[in-house]
This record gives C-alpha cells, sequence and structure tokens, in this order.
C-alpha cells in the first residue's frame, strides 16, 4: 500500500513561494497596485458590470434568504424585517470595495455558522469585522490554512441548514427538480448565483412544458401531500400504541 504525502508546501516552485511567505508571520502588502484601478475601455467594463449585477444579485438574495430562513424571520409572504436595509448594506459595500480591488463585498455562506451557533444581531457582524481587520496582518498564516482544514463546518453547517427543505412542495414536479437542480448545482460551481440560475431556468422550462401539455389534455402531475386529518389519525395511532407498549412493560415490571 502507497500512502501519498499531504502537505500544503509541496516541493515545487509554487510550494516553496507559499512557504517563503508563510515565513513572513506578520507583513502588511501595500495598496497603490489595486486602489481606484478603472479603465476607460467602456465596453469591458459594462460587461462586467452587467456580470457582478446578477451575480451579486443573485448570490446575496439566496444567501440572505436561506440564513434568515433558518433564523425563523420568514413572513407568509416570503419576505423577512428590513430586507431593504440588508440589500442596501450589501450594495454600499459592494462599491467601497470596488475602490480596493476587491472581488464583491457581498453577504457569504459561512455566515451561517454564526447563525447556527445562536447569533441574530449586528453586533455578531462587528466582532467579525474586527477580526478580519487583524487578519489583514497576519495574512501570511491564514492564507497558508489548507482548504481541507476548513470545510468540514462548512458541511456541519450546511447539514443544519437541510432542515429547510422540508418547506419544498416536493409532490409538485416543478418545485422538487428545480430544488434538486439548485441544491446540486451550487456545490459543484462554487456559486449560489449560478445555482439560483439554472434552477429558475428549469423551472420555467418545466412550467412552460406543462403548460403545453395542458393545451393537448396532459395534466401536470401532481403527487398531492397527505391530509392534516390522516396524519392526525396517524400520530393518534402512534401514541395510543406507545400508551399501551408503556402499560405492557409496567405489567412486565411488576410480574
Amino acid at each position: 500500500m502507497v500512502f501519498k504525502k499531504v502537505t500544503y508546501f509541496p516541493d515545487n516552485d509554487s510550494g516553496n513561494a507559499r512557504f517563503e511567505y508563510f515565513q513572513q508571520i506578520v507583513t502588511v502588502e501595500p495598496m497603490d497596485m489595486i486602489t481606484a484601478q478603472y479603465t476607460g475601455d467602456l465596453k469591458k467594463a459594462g460587461l462586467s458590470l452587467f456580470t457582478f449585477l446578477y451575480v451579486d444579485f443573485l448570490d446575496t438574495s439566496g444567501t440572505l434568504y436561506a440564513l434568515v430562513s433558518s433564523m425563523g424571520y420568514i413572513d407568509e409572504d416570503g419576505n423577512f424585517p428590513r430586507s431593504r436595509q440588508a440589500f442596501a448594506a450589501d450594495a454600499i459595500s459592494t462599491i467601497f470595495g470596488s475602490i480596493f480591488g476587491c472581488s464583491p463585498v457581498t453577504s457569504y455562506i459561512e455566515s451561517a455558522a454564526g447563525v447556527e451557533a445562536g447569533s441574530k444581531t449586528g453586533l455578531t457582524a462587528v466582532i467579525c469585522a474586527f477580526y478580519f481587520f487583524i487578519s489583514i496582518f497576519f495574512a501570511p498564516i491564514l492564507a497558508n490554512i489548507p482548504p481541507w482544514a476548513t470545510g468540514g463546518s462548512l458541511v456541519i453547517v450546511g447539514s443544519l441548514m437541510c432542515r429547510s427543505l422540508v418547506k419544498i412542495k416536493w409532490y409538485d414536479p416543478s418545485h422538487a427538480v428545480t430544488a434538486f437542480i439548485t441544491i446540486m448545482i451550487m456545490p459543484l460551481t462554487y456559486s449560489i448565483g449560478y445555482g439560483l440560475i439554472a434552477g429558475m431556468g428549469c423551472y420555467f422550462f418545466l412550467e412552460g412544458t406543462f403548460f403545453l401539455l395542458s393545451l393537448v389534455g396532459i395534466e401536470k402531475p401532481v403527487h398531492l401531500p397527505p391530509k392534516e386529518e390522516n396524519v392526525k389519525e396517524v400520530k393518534e395511532l402512534d401514541v395510543k400504541e406507545g400508551d399501551v407498549e408503556s402499560d405492557n412493560d409496567k405489567e412486565v415490571e411488576a410480574a
């Protein structure tokens, strides 16, 4: 059996360069190369603006909705309190981030770790921002933490957030297939936005197909969920069976 060494500093040019950067421990990189580096090519700038618009919008929408849903703040209409302020803060952060050459400063699904820990106020974001500021000076250390050292926490958080999947209308093919495609595309493409685009495209395709089939007399197949009355009867039956089992256990113990 052959075992392969796992290291983030392999014995090659990239590994050696990474290790040399890691040895600096604390450093402050100059920002003159990234600050306010704008272009006069409006054609490329327009394409970039359009790309960032739909990717950032979909990423933010999907992330905020998932986080707020896990916190239980979604109302019957699918809205949550102060959503306008949340989207405005994200947009303003993106504008200021572009000045320093950063990728869109948007909400990330890693925030789910804090939500699952019980955070529900802006104080959590302020504390995280402070730690992010400190991390600027320790970039050589933090930049060399391997992905497999942090990926496990996201798996745990993702499994905890899966409880929201019970709200999907699994009995409706359009909703079920769309949800499945969305859930699968997100981890495969490392993008919430691509997952939402694939899900919406799948939904429109299925609804359009079912509409065309309805014109020729083929109805949309829908597997209705069990009625509440039947569910109540099953629950009552389970309770009665549990009472009978507990009575039998008491009789056995008495004997």
